[in-house]
């Protein structure tokens, strides 16, 4: 910049440090079956009318809904859900004949989407359909055409525009033409030389209009509601030039229908006529959704699919209660949700135990409903849980199911159980918003919201095993507190992992250095940029973190360290680009086993001379 006379204030950067901002620790991540919703593309939900909106109704043949509004109930804010759906699973669809007489031929197929994207299933199966003409322009004309013709004058040009198809009716014939030019001095429009109208069209008996329609969209949300208008998309073209585009506004990314998508199928259909005929209640048909398999929920990378669906959203908890659904390969998914965890180094797998044994095709609803043995469903919960054990595992498993309100089915107050995943993410969630993120999200304060009733009721004994031997935290009824989760393990082995706290304390300081430490890519690598992120960034963020004890009482430097200097940065490490920083931490661990001592000591009372 030129100085001026006087005094001139420049701004610069100085020398300060950017600070690190803590990551978000509690926004979760659902994958499963929802009524509706585009396949494998997580959406943000952040309250139970959002969702449905959505996703539709809940399944009586899922859980993710009910995960959904136990995570809400408990404390949970922000969740990403995205939908599974099985191969070949295929969208309601219809196709709108267009107005070639007398052989009709297509012009548009619609079908079951959301903002230009296939959504399957038979839900689509409940939208009807109406098309009307919905011109922008009315008119007359001002002079009659000459014969052969190729412009007119009109009345008034509102609503008209180059490129817009103009429809001429006289006395039972209709001309469509599409305007090239318009000169607003004298009202005239004018169309392709190639194209004249033969005969004189009369001025007192001719109406001008351009050929736009409107299309309404109707839908049933259940079986026993009315059809409701929900869409109504006025004055569209079949012009792909026009900014009216039918195909264009309908399947727009941001502002497209919620409900269907086009394709225009009109081909070499003449100008005007390739507008969709006017009809009434016409149906989607068609909409089937198969069954995902394991693989469906394990995804593709490349294709982003699956779990890998959620790898543009930021989120820290997952869950994937559906899973209990398959005949087989559960165990497959849930290993690659911890897979996918691990992966991430930023989420953390939560879920269920298998529920205890029912008769075949029952659905539990109340304890009577379940037949096998307390103690036997220890045994198989136990050994369900072996098989995800090792040295470090980012995920933890929770037993028993519990029971909810189930909107699904008749009665006056119908129950059900369902895996306890939502809830659980939720408790997570409000324990981190009262406490921090380093406290267990277990104990009295850790109410499960919404619980009716557990699965099971272990005794003492028989939840000491479930945690010490099976890894695997109870959800327990105790007089004055509820229902509450007991315990906080994670399926880790080795004594460093085991506590879900500590998992979720790592996972949040690893995302919040990653994050906040953007900055230095590129930076001169100079002992002075290690000073800093050392000094002014790394350290200051973990003493934050000390004062609201998440590292215990110990003084500082007992408890976490930064080392970020040139004995860990020598030359051969500077001279490839790398710029390396080691943090060390205590993460506080919780009082999981309590030891009261109650003894007798000898009495006060001595004998003494009077």
């Amino acid at each position: 910049m030129a100085l001026e006379i006087g005094v001139n204030v420049i701004e610069v950067d100085g020398r300060a440090s950017p600070t690190i901002q803590g990551a978000p620790t509690s926004v979760a991540a659902f994958l499963g079956l929802t009524e509706r919703g585009v396949a494998n593309r997580p959406v943000r939900v952040t309250s139970l009318a959002q969702f449905r909106d959505r996703f539709g109704n809940p399944r009586a043949d899922g859980y993710l809904a009910y995960a959904i509004e136990g995570f809400l109930l408990n404390g949970g804010r922000e969740s990403y859900i995205s939908r599974v759906v099985g191969l070949n699973s295929v969208p309601a669809a219809t196709t709108l004949d267009n107005r070639v007489t007398p052989t009709a031929g297509p012009a548009l197929r619609v079908s079951a989407g959301y903002r230009g994207q296939p959504d399957q299933g038979p839900w689509g199966n409940r939208l009807r359909l109406a098309v009307r003409d919905d011109p922008r322009g009315t008119t007359t004309l001002k002079n009659p055409t000459a014969a052969g013709g190729n412009s007119a004058d009109l009345q008034s040009l509102s609503g008209f525009r180059v490129g817009s198809v103009v429809r001429f009716d006289d006395a039972g014939a209709t001309f469509y033409r599409k305007i090239t030019a318009i000169d607003p001095t004298t009202g005239t429009v004018t169309w392709d030389a190639g194209a004249p109208i033969g005969p004189v069209l009369a001025q007192a008996t001719t109406q001008v209009a351009s050929a736009e329609f409107r299309l309404q969209v109707r839908y049933q949300a259940t079986p026993a509601d009315d059809f409701a208008l929900v869409e109504e998309w006025g004055q569209l073209s079949m012009e792909s030039d026009s900014p009216d585009y039918a195909v264009s506004r309908v399947n727009h990314p941001l502002t497209g229908s919620r409900y269907v998508m086009l394709a225009d199928l009109s081909g070499a259909a003449q100008t005007g006529v390739q507008n969709p005929a006017i009809t009434s209640n016409q149906s989607l048909t068609g909409g089937t959704e198969n069954a995902p398999v394991a693989a469906d929920y394990t995804g593709n990378a490349a294709q982003k699919t699956g779990f890998y669906s959620f790898d543009t959203a930021q989120v820290q908890l997952l869950a994937v209660p559906d899973a209990h659904r398959l005949a087989v390969g559960r165990e497959t998914v849930i290993h690659g949700a911890l897979d996918y965890c691990a992966a991430r180094g930023d989420c953390t797998f939560v879920g269920a135990a298998p529920d205890r044994g029912t008769p075949a095709n029952v659905t539990p609803r109340a304890l009577s409903d379940y037949n096998q043995l307390e103690s036997d469903y220890l045994t198989s919960t136990k050994t369900y849980s072996a098989q995800f054990q090792a040295s470090k595992v980012y995920g933890a498993l929770y037993a028993p199911w519990i029971q909810v309100s189930d909107p699904t089915a008749v009665g006056s107050a119908p129950l059900r159980f369902v895996p306890p995943d939502g809830h659980l993410m939720g408790v997570y969630a409000r324990t981190e918003a009262e406490r921090g993120i380093w406290k267990a999200p277990a104990g009295n304060a850790a109410q499960v919201r919404g619980a009716l009733g557990v699965s099971a009721t272990f005794t003492d004994g028989q939840h000491t095993d479930l945690v010490r031997n099976g890894f695997v935290n109870g959800i327990r009824f105790e007089r004055g507190t509820g229902i509450t989760v007991a315990a906080s393990r994670t399926l880790s082995t080795d004594t460093r992992w085991w506590f879900v706290n500590v998992r979720l304390l790592f996972n949040f300081v690893k995302s919040s250095l990653r994050d906040g430490l953007r900055f230095v890519r590129q930076e001169p690598h100079s002992e002075e940029l290690r000073r800093s992120v050392r000094l002014n960034v790394v350290t200051p963020f973990l003493m934050g973190l000390w004062r609201q004890g998440a590292f215990g009482s110990d003084p500082p430097d007992k408890v976490f360290s930064v080392k970020c200097d040139a004995e860990n940065n020598p030359p051969s490490e500077v001279n490839l680009g790398n710029f390396k920083i080691e943090v060390y931490f205590y993460p506080v661990k919780p009082a999981e086993t309590i030891i009261l001592v109650v003894g007798q000591q000898p009495s006060g009372g001595s004998a003494r001379e009077a």
